[in-house]
């Protein structure tokens, strides 16, 4: 286990386990780079620089998207920043840019803790932990959120990395997301209605190649905990338990950058779907005191 600094990205903590090796940053928790012998299995993003696109942030205290960034809790009408201007959302939490204190280390395990201070359209003080452990050929993540407040919590979390199975194109992939349904979106990007995966070929993730699809949706339904994706060089996966991780946002990540068009696939299992902190689907409801735990874990291997 080794350690550096950066202003952009905290704390750069490096675990070792075998073959394997992980990067985090202390900044929005992250997991800025997963290898296995010398192989990127997620899009890393330079420490020297603004974390991009969430690139392994933790997201928390709710996944994904706020309409308008207003909602209604037990009575109370907040209003939180709009950081997705163009849709007008509020999207992806409070945490992803905030710095975490760093303990516990060892040569492949690390914690990382943030106390979420209370804002006017989230006045909920929570205490967050993440955890990571350094397998030989995975990385395991585990989030526990405790409501330190006197009043109950909405919440959900949900991981962001980019995973990347090989150096073959995007297009050329084949991603297998062994769920029933999908969830339509508007041209904002909220939800529309639940729909039968059958209904949307274009949506159908059965293991045939992307091509040159655009998905940002969220799937739900699942027959198992495993999302795969692969390509001819090589295969990465991410397992998680479906009752706790009921949908999973999939993102082709498009960009107007061709520096940063399609580079890795988003794949967040998260606690409940966009929009949750509106429509109450799935959402955590944080009792005064209690504490809510979700893990998952990222394999991945060469194939050739």
């Amino acid at each position: 286990m080794s350690t550096s600094h950066s202003l952009f990205r905290g704390e750069i903590i490096t675990l070792t386990n075998g073959a394997s090796s992980a990067e985090l940053t202390s900044v929005g928790a992250a997991l800025n780079r997963f290898c296995i012998g010398g192989r990127d299995f997620v899009v890393p993003s330079a420490v020297d620089d603004v974390q991009f696109g969430y690139r392994g942030g933790i997201i928390a205290p709710w996944p994904n998207r706020i309409g308008n960034g207003t909602y209604t809790y037990d009575g109370v009408e907040y209003e939180l920043p709009l950081n997705e201007h163009e849709r007008r959302n509020a999207l992806h939490g409070l945490v992803s840019w905030s710095d975490f204190s760093v303990e516990n280390r060892t040569e492949n395990t690390v914690d990382f803790f943030h106390h979420l201070i209370p804002v006017p359209g989230y006045p909920f003080p929570l205490s967050i932990r993440v955890r990571y452990t350094l397998h030989e050929s995975a990385i395991t993540t585990e989030v526990t959120a405790t409501n330190l407040g006197e009043t109950r919590a909405p919440y959900g979390v949900c991981p962001h990395p980019y995973v990347v199975p090989g150096a073959e194109h995007m297009n050329e992939w084949e991603t297998l997301v062994p769920a029933s349904h999908v969830l339509e979106v508007d041209e904002r990007l909220l939800p529309v209605a639940l729909s039968p995966v059958e209904n949307h070929p274009e949506l159908h993730l059965d293991g045939a190649p992307i091509g040159d699809r655009f998905i940002d949706h969220a799937y739900t339904g699942f027959s198992e905990g495993r999302i795969t994706v692969r390509s001819a060089s090589g295969e990465v996966w991410i397992e998680f338990d479906p009752e706790a991780l009921p949908w999973a946002q999939i993102h082709t990540a498009d960009h107007p950058d061709p520096s940063k068009n399609r580079a890795g696939l988003a794949v967040e299992p998260m606690t409940c779907p966009p929009d949750a902190f509106r429509t109450g689907e799935n959402l955590v409801h944080l009792a005064p005191g209690a504490s809510h735990t979700v893990s998952w874990t990222i394999s991945g291997k060469a194939l050739n």
